[in-house]
């Protein structure tokens, strides 16, 4: 979907759409601040834990942002209905996601999610849906050094050794992977090495697994259906401090290329299923489903 699909009212609002969600983030930031410093009497917190009320703040501002209804979310539903068998949804939030994992298809999903703030409300979410015996949450992050040793813990991972590169490594070698299906939906944005992470996700994957992706991605400004406007807009809100109160969240990744690289190592994926959308906007999307090579045909 490019400019052409949006009218000249939509195009412009899809520009400054970016700027009142970090407004709004700023808002949350600023209240835990002054909360922590005037409530609680912790006058120093803000210099000498600082991430931790990043963490709070952007914690509290995602339960009240996931439940607002974004122009992305119309490509969830059709992607996760290939949910299947064993799963790992990564960066799951409060679990807006939660009422599309409920086929009978999926036999256990794992949630790794590293804002702890944000594990009541996923963990309600899994128990309106009827799926808390299925959902287990990972209190971690989707790097390689927090999920594997979570994954250990859960006895996913079959094991002699805490080496994290020599588990990876040995996944690698034998290609038996752990995940039947990979979910990620607006989180690549915001992990500290997104290319190496996803390489990490695809030896998880069981030979024929899937991944599935819905990431806001830069703007392809140099493509005919890219814009130049939106690209400079994405570099304005990444100087006014995007990623500082997003949560981390990046908007110049090219998500596209490190999804479509993540299996040169074993010759690429066995499918690629990817389509962009809103290209002419400051959140473009890329969305679709990579299939691993090696499952049965």
């Amino acid at each position: 979907m490019s400019a052409k699909d949006l009218t000249t009212r939509e195009w412009i609002n899809a520009l400054i759409e970016p700027g009142h969600l970090l407004v709004w983030a700023l808002r949350y930031y600023v209240k835990v601040n002054l909360e922590t410093v005037f409530c609680k009497g912790q006058i120093f917190a803000p210099l000498l834990h600082q991430s931790r009320l990043r963490d709070e703040a952007f914690g509290k501002f995602w339960v009240a942002f996931s439940n607002q209804i974004i122009r992305s979310s119309d490509l969830i539903p059709v992607l996760l209905s290939r949910a299947s068998g064993t799963v790992l949804d990564v960066g799951p939030g409060t679990g807006t996601q939660m009422p599309l994992l409920r086929s009978p298809a999926i036999k256990t999903i794992y949630g790794a999610e590293p804002c702890h703030g944000l594990h009541a409300e996923l963990r309600a979410s899994a128990t309106s849906q009827g799926l808390e015996d299925k959902y287990n949450i990972l209190p971690c992050g989707v790097e390689s050094a927090d999920l594997i040793p979570a994954l250990q813990k859960q006895g996913l991972l079959k094991t002699d050794t805490s080496d994290v590169p020599s588990i990876l490594e040995n996944l690698s070698t034998t290609k038996e992977g752990v995940f039947d299906t990979i979910v990620c939906v607006r989180v690549l944005c915001s992990v500290p090495d997104m290319r190496r992470t996803v390489q990490d996700l695809y030896t998880l994957l069981r030979p024929g697994g899937k991944m599935l992706v819905v990431e806001h991605v830069v703007n392809p400004w140099r493509t005919p259906k890219g814009s130049v406007i939106a690209r400079v807009v994405q570099a304005l809100y990444g100087f006014l401090g995007w990623s500082w109160y997003m949560g981390n969240c990046c908007m110049n990744r090219d998500t596209t290329s490190a999804l479509k690289h993540a299996a040169d190592r074993d010759g690429g994926w066995e499918s690629v299923e990817l389509d962009s959308w809103f290209e002419s906007t400051p959140m473009p999307y890329v969305a679709g489903i990579l299939t691993k090579k090696g499952g049965v045909n």
